[in-house]
């Protein structure tokens, strides 16, 4: 498996839909207490990117959010 699909951790979905994101993977993607996260489609495949390294643009004729990952600002 290469790095792009490296498993880094699994985590256990609660009765409340919950899950705890584990450590390393917060580590890797750099979140914070009170960081935000996205949850967008990828070729059929759920991704989960840090609110502040992406972009987001509201496309209102098809009813859906465009993540643009990359900082804010760029």
């Amino acid at each position: 498996m290469n790095n792009d699909n490296e498993i880094l951790a699994n985590a256990k979905l609660t009765s409340k839909g919950q899950i705890t994101i584990p450590k390393i993977v917060r580590d890797k993607m750099e979140l914070e207490e009170g960081d935000m996260v996205i949850f967008h489609l990828e070729d059929n495949d759920v991704k989960m990117t840090n609110r502040k390294d992406c972009k987001i643009k509201i496309d209102e004729n098809k009813q859906q959010a465009v993540v643009k990952r990359g900082k804010k600002d760029e």
